[in-house]
């Protein structure tokens, strides 16, 4: 009974040493593990941390993309518009084309391809050398995106990312016309050229036009104005067939109707479905000093500050 009780006092105390070595060991890890230093908390909700992108949807952290390279951003619009006649919108303020529909993002890092990465999901979704919402946003939550091909194409992002024209386009464009009580650019229909030409179709790539040769410069969904040197055309959007004969040396669309500038100098107001003036004709050196301005009443005409008539 003795040598048993000797035993488990042997035991007891060895447990001891084990217990006691453990809490030693322990203490000394965390004690050790203190020192060592944190990985840093992006506490302000900065975009770009630590060589990584924060996405927020208000003060909820959304995603986040580890960067390759210091200089991984946001990607910047691209506006190839210049190149060709079209009337695009060219007030753009937003160089930079942020969160798309609390989801996805064209970001830049290892080279100079764009991609299209899901926040969400935290993957990689497609890569572009290039995309524009012509930095004001387009209605719809559309972009423009090229792929590597060069050919252009359209892309929806609603619930996910979808491409709604498919890239076979040499350049893809909007004019200047924001959509009904929107500060986004109207999307429903688009300019597009290929190998045939010039023509409008609209978001889901039917046509909406015949095929033009000249540069299309301005648009509506019955008419198209094209230009070639320093002319401007008006034809019926369908048939292709010229409206009018006299040569303009200025056409742009106003509401329904078309502001022109004839081979006088005269500037005017033109009823395209009638080929008549519907404005008192007034000299001018530029069609700049005319102000154009869309009222519920009809459009307001001033040259430079003056006033001049109110067309219905």
């Amino acid at each position: 009974m003795e040598k048993n009780n000797k035993g488990v006092l042997i035991l007891l105390i060895v447990l001891l040493i084990i217990c006691s070595g453990l809490s030693v060991w322990g203490f000394t890890a965390k004690m050790l593990g203190s020192n060592q230093p944190k990985t840093p908390e992006n506490i302000n909700r900065q975009f770009k941390f630590n060589n990584k992108l924060y996405f927020y949807d208000m003060l909820t952290l959304i995603g986040t993309y580890d960067c390759i390279n210091q200089s991984c951003n946001y990607a910047q619009g691209t506006i190839d518009d210049t190149k060709y006649s079209l009337n695009y919108y060219s007030e753009a303020t937003e160089d930079y084309i942020t969160l798309i529909s609390k989801r996805y993002a064209f970001i830049v890092d290892e080279d100079k391809s764009i991609k299209l990465y899901d926040v969400v999901n935290g993957n990689e979704v497609n890569k572009f050398q290039a995309v524009k919402n012509y930095g004001v946003g387009i209605n719809n939550n559309y972009y423009i995106v090229e792929d590597f091909n060069d050919k252009w194409g359209v892309m929806n992002f609603d619930s996910t990312a979808g491409l709604v024209i498919n890239y076979k386009y040499d350049f893809i464009g909007l004019h200047d016309k924001l959509a009904d009580n929107s500060k986004l650019l109207d999307s429903d229909l688009f300019v597009v050229k290929d190998v045939n030409g010039w023509k409008i179709v609209n978001s889901n790539d039917v046509d909406k036009s015949t095929y033009f040769t000249n540069q299309i410069y301005d648009y509506n969904d019955k008419y198209v104005i094209t230009k070639n040197n320093i002319y401007y055309y008006i034809y019926n959007s369908n048939s292709g067939s010229l409206l009018s004969s006299s040569l303009f040396t200025y056409a742009k669309f106003a509401g329904k109707y078309i502001a022109v500038v004839d081979s006088s100098n005269d500037y005017y107001i033109l009823n395209p479905s009638t080929l008549e003036a519907i404005s008192q004709k007034y000299k001018v050196s530029s069609p700049n000093e005319v102000t154009l301005e869309e009222t519920q009443n009809g459009i307001s005409l001033s040259i430079g500050s003056s006033f001049k008539e109110l067309i219905k």
